[in-house]
């Protein structure tokens, strides 16, 4: 969101140039090459403890407000993490400030031994939470999805229970006067093994399978683990006593308060925009920015849809499609692309890009799937883009590969002005009954006079 606030497009995920001959080399590796080419990723990735045991949360506010200008900004989004959520900040010209943060610390583990992988991180855990009292930690274990990774670092997932001076100073400092504050509310739950206060070990995630089957097993999952080459068929996992926000992608409405003072000293509206899942705000958004082509006078005719971390806001406008985001490449996630297709009007062409996370994990929607919604759906064309479909989803690439397809489609279009919260009220008025079936709720906590009021489905 910072490049895209200075017009700049995010390449390699930020941490590498985009290349397709890269990744087109790396694709063609031998699959136990690949594989091995994401172990090394993950260990250049994990943070040694030493970094950790010094990690504080002003630390993550600093490098937080580090990425944008000085403003002054007409609104922000805080919250849980969506690439919904970023696909609106891009349209109102917003920051986006996550609550959660990845801390990926250097380990070595058993994917299959969840009760070993929660010992180790046990104790550096306490000591993060203990130095840090405005964080919650969850140790997040997920041997489906994240099986290719946490062989070489834990997920230690941190969510931001106060703003703290530094974010404070931001919302100060850098919204316009009676900007307004978009708190993004994830209710996702999941079960959780407490450890301590503000300390919790979540053992799996969102995904491919829910919380049931992670623990009791199922006889896809034991197919799945003989594939992997694993000694067990199903996981002996700790016990959950306890059900939290879900470790990547709930919110802890815990920061609200925090929020809320701010707004009420600097004269801001804070709105709530609640949604089960992040990628539920996705329909909303997408129907937002065709909405918003159609006034201009520019084509809505082509979606682009994209997953996981592989979100490009600035192509996204540049192109003139209309993004919609999934979190994930399992079927969840493909069965609301199909009911969002099913139910709105034709695209003209339909490009899905895939995030590759090393392995089939267990509900894993083949490439091949992928193209077909996308062709079926298309008036004209469809299909994968910046994929190497015969090596997903160890396209270990796949990172590099992205942003140069993009890049490499032919239309262009200025940058456009960014929407007013105004004008965003005024599609939501217009189309309140479709949010609403989506199970999408705006509420306005704090008005910029002062009042406090409610609004009902947006």
């Amino acid at each position: 969101m910072s490049r895209f606030l200075r017009g700049q497009d995010f390449p390699g995920l930020g941490v590498a140039p985009g290349s397709a001959r890269v990744a087109d080399l790396v694709a063609h590796l031998p699959s136990r090459a690949r594989r091995r080419a994401l172990v090394l990723g993950a260990r250049m990735e994990g943070a040694p403890v030493s970094r950790v045991d010094r990690l504080s949360s002003e630390d993550l506010a600093t490098w937080t407000a580090d990425q944008y200008g000085p403003g002054p900004y007409p609104a922000v989004i805080i919250g849980a993490g969506s690439g919904a959520a970023v696909h609106l900040a891009a349209a109102l010209g917003a920051p986006v400030l996550p609550q959660t943060y990845l801390v990926p610390v250097r380990a070595r583990l058993d994917p299959d031994r969840p009760r070993v992988a929660m010992k180790a991180g046990r104790d550096l855990g306490r000591r993060l939470v203990a130095a840090n009292p405005d964080l919650s930690l969850c140790h997040m274990h997920d041997p489906s999805q994240d099986r290719a990774m946490i062989v070489r670092f834990a997920y230690f997932r941190v969510k931001r229970l106060r703003l703290g001076p530094t974010l404070e100073r931001f919302l100060e400092q850098r919204l316009a006067p009676g900007a307004t504050i978009f708190i993004l509310d994830a209710t996702l739950t999941w079960p959780v093994s407490v450890l301590g206060e503000r300390q919790r070990f979540q053992f799996g995630a969102l995904g491919g399978m829910n919380p049931h089957e992670y623990i009791a097993g199922s006889e896809r999952l034991a197919r799945h683990l003989a594939e992997q080459g694993s000694r067990v068929r199903r996981w002996d996992a700790p016990p959950a006593d306890d059900t939290y926000a879900e470790a990547e992608w709930g919110y802890d409405d815990a920061l609200s308060p925090d929020i809320e003072a701010v707004a009420a000293r600097s004269g801001y509206t804070v709105r709530r925009i609640t949604v089960k899942e992040p990628e539920h705000l996705s329909p909303l958004v997408a129907d937002f920015y065709r909405w918003r082509y159609r006034r201009h006078g520019l084509p809505a005719d082509q979606l682009l849809v994209e997953s996981y971390n592989q979100w490009e806001p600035y192509w996204a406008l540049r192109l003139g499609v209309i993004p919609f985001w999934l979190q994930f490449t399992a079927r969840p996630s493909y069965q609301w692309l199909q009911r969002y297709l099913q139910q709105t009007a034709p695209y003209r062409r339909i490009d899905v890009n895939l995030f590759s996370n090393g392995l089939r994990s267990v509900g894993q929607v083949t490439a091949e799937e992928w193209r077909g919604i996308a062709h079926r759906h298309a008036t004209d064309s469809g299909g994968t883009i910046g994929v190497n479909e015969a090596a997903f989803p160890e396209d270990a690439g796949s990172t590099l590969r992205y942003q140069p397809a993009l890049a490499a489609l032919p239309q262009r279009y200025p940058l456009p002005t960014p929407a007013s919260v105004e004008e965003l009220d005024e599609f939501l008025a217009e189309t309140q009954n479709v949010a609403s079936a989506e199970g999408v709720r705006i509420t306005t906590l704090h008005t910029a006079s002062g009042h406090s009021g409610r609004q009902g489905p947006a």
